[in-house]
């Protein structure tokens, strides 16, 4: 059991690793663990408690950069004007405790759901894969209509479809791997477009308040359930994602920005946990490192618990480090002339993107920032970008 324990804690180190680097996803490192672990002298149990270590941590400090950087992945790419309205207010430590209090309550409410989960996911993968297009369908129509204004409705619909037809593109030459191309493609979209922008204004540096206490209001647990049952859909549902339902929950809820912080990472955490509950009853792992997991190891209801022990365990660990890395990064950030900073994150981004993805994935960038630039000028929501994601899914889901 001890040899469990540290390979969990060493599952962890690297969690911490890919969430604070900016734009490297797990699934990337997953995809090189799996493909190295031949040679390791590990078994498949032990690999198996080392990926799922790191990708719980990860689910907590991977906001960190989405909150001081504005270098989103697609679990957080949402979150990143919310965080930053905070981090405008001078209250950056009070979204870091809000996203480790959301990932807290979506993995305590994906615990209490674990049992009737087993029954309830082979039932609702069946029943709604038949009409999650005309979701989707529905919840475009009503996220552009909510604009209001003609101008406003215009340049969304713009916006959707230019998004849209680069999701159509990066599927669709097949250079890159989904877990790769969602990489460059979303740096873009949210992150370098948001990080430009800013290089074209005015910016000081905010002081930032040392210390909010976090008091726990009554909507943050109907916030964090909500988002552990749309962590439970995402786990079930072909082709959606954390961002795809964080869109269906920010439109239909009208959450406000602290609510909606709390509802993404609990979406974002107990899908770790959903994922592995739908490769053990649907055999269909949901998460790339459920993916990589499923194929080393021979997944059983014992595997299944103690999977869910090592996630429950991590956790502690990862709420801790995710606040006390926040509140360093806060200090360190705030020393640091915002310009220079935004410059240093732009060649760190390009050239992570060129060393994982090359000069296709750089260009994929380059296009997706352009994409991203259009509705921060134009004034609209920049979820519509998100069409790079639900356009490929509802043409797939529609036969072509």
């Amino acid at each position: 059991m001890l040899d469990i324990l540290l390979l969990a804690v060493l599952g962890c180190v690297l969690g911490v690793i890919t969430g604070l680097t900016p734009g490297l996803h797990v699934n990337t490192v997953a995809v090189i663990g799996l493909s190295v672990f031949p040679s390791l002298e590990l078994t498949p149990t032990q690999f198996a408690v080392v990926m799922v270590g790191m990708a719980v941590t990860h689910t907590f400090l991977d906001f960190i950069p989405a909150i001081f950087l504005g270098v989103p992945e697609e679990e957080t790419a949402l979150s990143v004007l919310p965080t930053h309205q905070l981090l405008l207010q001078g209250k950056a430590i009070e979204a870091v405790k809000l996203t480790a209090l959301g990932s807290l309550l979506g993995l305590g409410f994906a615990l209490l759901m674990l049992v009737p989960t087993l029954i309830l996911i082979p039932l609702i993968y069946e029943g709604l894969r038949g009409f999650i297009v005309y979701v989707l369908i529905l919840a475009v129509l009503f996220l552009i209509l909510r604009e209001k204004s003609k101008e406003r409705i215009l340049w969304s619909s713009a916006t959707f479809i230019l998004s849209g037809c680069l999701g159509i593109i990066m599927f669709d030459l097949k250079i890159l791997s989904t877990t790769q191309v969602l990489f460059p493609v979303f740096v873009g979209l949210f992150g370098l477009s948001n990080i430009l922008y800013s290089l074209g204004s005015k910016t000081t540096n905010i002081p930032q308040e040392q210390f909010i206490p976090l008091k726990m209001k009554k909507g943050y647990l109907s916030s964090g359930f909500l988002g552990a049952l749309a962590g439970l859909l995402v786990g079930v549902l072909p082709a959606m994602s954390p961002s795809q339902l964080g869109i269906l929950m920010y439109g239909l809820l009208k959450s406000d920005v602290r609510n909606f912080l709390v509802s993404v990472s609990a979406i974002n955490t107990s899908d770790a946990i959903f994922s592995f509950v739908s490769l053990y009853t649907i055999n269909n792992p949901r998460s790339g490192v459920a993916t990589m997991v499923g194929k080393v190891l021979e997944f059983d209801f014992p595997t299944l618990l103690l999977l869910v022990g090592v996630t429950s365990f991590i956790a502690v660990f990862a709420t801790y480090l995710h606040i006390r890395i926040g509140g360093f990064t806060m200090n360190v950030v705030g020393r640091i002339n915002y310009r220079n900073l935004s410059i240093a994150t732009i060649l760190l981004v390009l050239s992570l993107v060129y060393l994982i993805t090359g000069w296709f994935g750089s260009l994929l960038a380059l296009l997706a920032t352009s994409i991203g630039l259009l509705p921060i000028f134009a004034g609209v929501s920049r979820t519509h970008c998100m069409g790079v994601l639900l356009v490929p899914t509802i043409l797939y889901f529609l036969g072509f």
